[in-house]
């Protein structure tokens, strides 16, 4: 009785030492949190999409900081992967909902925009929009436990799309990568 306590003691401590360093698969090869985006390559393949953003320029320096999304799109039977990269280090992987099939010649309307969840699918799906705005926004502090929070800038983004066949341009609103909102821009 004595053994099996110490076999099932054994076990939780594996497991909790492996939850504390994520690891992802690809293919037969694992990929862990604080992976070389060299590593994530060699065993993943390319990305299907990466999107760069500066998160911090320091004037007459330039840019000192960067995140990197990597998408992966295995297709409509499994989950799309999202591998976000801080300074050339493997942060987090987020899986994003189902995959879907990348056509040759993209075609884009007002429904396609609505359907879309991702910055990767909407270029995927649409192309590039017509014009970009980006910034990075700081949540407001919040007072838990009696204890503060630490913020992380939130990055948004507002990409304008302008179909020939509608009066109304459409601005997708973009938080982090993922779309929240889509609304109707009058024409000129």
């Amino acid at each position: 009785m004595i053994r099996l306590h110490q076999l099932l003691a054994l076990v939780a401590f594996a497991t909790l030492a492996q939850a504390g360093q994520s690891a992802t698969r690809c293919g037969s090869s694992l990929v862990n949190e604080g992976a070389w985006p060299i590593e994530v390559e060699e065993s993943c393949g390319p990305p299907d999409y990466v999107a760069e953003y500066p998160t911090t320029t320091i004037p007459g320096l330039g840019v000192v900081q960067t995140v990197e999304h990597w998408y992966y799109n295995p297709g409509p039977q499994r989950f799309i992967r999202r591998m976000v990269f801080r300074n050339g280090t493997l942060a987090r992987v987020d899986d994003l909902g189902y995959g879907f099939h990348v056509s040759d010649s993209p075609s884009c309307d007002l429904n396609t925009l609505r359907h879309a969840r991702t910055e990767y699918e909407l270029i995927a799906r649409c192309g590039e929009p017509e014009s970009r705005r980006v910034e990075w926004q700081f949540p407001s502090s919040q007072r838990h436990a009696k204890s503060w929070q630490t913020r992380q800038a939130v990055l948004v983004q507002e990409w304008l799309y302008d179909f020939s066949d509608n009066q109304f341009r459409q601005v997708v609103r973009l938080r982090n990568g993922q779309v929240v909102d889509i609304a109707s821009r009058p024409s000129r």
